[in-house]
């Protein structure tokens, strides 16, 4: 049963969890930066961002191996560790939500043992040297992400439970709208102080464990 009292938990993976945005890290690596003109059109509004992905995934031909190695030299925000303690101390549901892919973040969590983190994405699948990006939640969304934030947060949250959300990015600008307490950094927090959205700055990790003692664990 879940329990409603204690705040649902909700974090963002590229360049939240890790220290660099993965996905983009990856296109702009092995497509020469050609990716950049399709993250253009993203943020413009022109396409959203489950065509950008199927743009990028077209542009780059790797291997199973070379994404593996890609991604294992990946480095997280160490502290983020020490943030799945706290959630594990006072029993709190802590789920990663990404408009990312799920081969990276599965190899990523299983370097640093955390294989046991329940996370939605998108999905990878390859054919060859060819990524082929599949959507199971778009249809369920907002449609402007191939993953919606939002529709997890809500098919997540118990009645009256409150929701925190950490985020660094514009896939988190719909989900932010619903959340109870935000941490915001980089792009998120100029989007929530463009839309006034209430919200907590941070750098890393610690700043959050920082707050989140008097802000939310006393209030459980």
């Amino acid at each position: 049963m879940r329990n409603s009292k204690s705040p649902l938990v909700l974090v963002d993976f590229d360049g939240t969890i890790t220290q660099n945005d993965v996905g983009a890290r990856l296109f702009d690596a092995f497509s020469k930066k050609e990716s950049q003109k399709f993250v253009s059109l993203w943020l413009k509004g022109e396409i959203n961002s489950k065509v950008c992905l199927e743009r990028l995934c077209d542009l780059i031909k790797i291997t199973k191996s070379e994404l593996k190695k890609f991604a294992l030299s990946q480095k997280i925000d160490e502290k983020f560790l020490d943030f799945v303690d706290l959630c594990k101390r006072e029993r709190l549901r802590l789920v990663i939500l990404s408009d990312g892919l799920d081969f990276y973040i599965k190899l990523i969590f299983k370097k640093f043992g955390l294989e046991k983190l329940p996370f939605y994405s998108n999905i990878l699948r390859f054919e060859g040297d060819k990524l082929k990006p599949e959507f199971p939640y778009f249809d369920r969304g907002c449609g402007n992400c191939g993953n919606c934030k939002k529709y997890h947060l809500k098919n997540l949250k118990s009645e009256n439970q409150k929701t925190v959300y950490i985020g660094d990015g514009l896939s988190d600008k719909c989900v932010v709208r619903e959340s109870d307490i935000v941490f915001a950094k980089n792009d998120l927090r100029k989007f929530c102080l463009k839309e006034d959205i209430k919200h907590y700055p941070f750098s890393d990790f610690g700043d959050v464990i920082q707050t989140f003692d008097d802000l939310i664990l006393n209030q459980k």
